[in-house]
């Protein structure tokens, strides 16, 4: 992770929970707390608890420390081995669906979500120049997570433009055959 001050200095945050409408999941998960830049608004605009996991220990001590006195429930876990261990109204999949199982994490991403819940994404664009992010090879295209997000049983057409440098999307679990015809 770079530099807290420089890092936060990438994002318009409260713009994109605005977007992504945040406030209205009582519960929230989110996967990537890294020095809490998302944790700690979202803690402080939803009315229930934030899940949030990282595989470094230092980003979950940081986040805590940030978040100190919020509803905010900060844990070391590979959500890849094991799934995110909780259910919630929303999963925050930021910045991080260039990983090497992408399908994989939207699936366990679907695990988590209590019924009618959505799945937010964002991600920096892959049509542009960014100060940071992994490179433009490796940045998925919205057309790429809906892809992936069918396969994983969510959808998810629409592309929220998130100025400077990122787009975002919303993915609801998507109705099966039975959900259709009743069977």
């Amino acid at each position: 992770m770079p530099e807290e001050a420089y890092w936060e200095s990438l994002f318009d945050v409260p713009l994109i929970l605005s977007k992504l409408g945040i406030g209205r999941f009582p519960d929230v998960v989110e996967l990537g707390c890294g020095h809490g830049t998302f944790s700690v608004p979202v803690a402080r605009a939803i009315p229930g608890k934030l899940y949030t996991f990282d595989i470094d220990p230092v980003m979950v001590a940081r986040t805590l420390e940030r978040g100190s006195g919020l509803r905010i429930v900060a844990d070391v876990r590979d959500v890849m081995e094991l799934g995110f261990g909780v259910h919630a109204d929303a999963v925050l999949l930021f910045n991080i669906l260039h990983c090497e199982q992408p399908v994989n994490l939207l699936r366990h991403a679907h695990g988590a979500l209590r019924e009618a819940g959505e799945a937010l994404v964002i991600h920096w664009r892959h049509d542009i120049s960014t100060p940071r992010g992994p490179t433009a090879d490796i940045r998925p295209t919205p057309e790429q997570i809906s892809t992936w997000a069918r396969a994983a049983g969510l959808k998810g057409q629409e592309v929220i433009d998130l100025p400077p440098w990122h787009y975002g999307m919303i993915l609801e679990i998507a109705p099966t055959r039975a959900d259709v015809f009743g069977n």
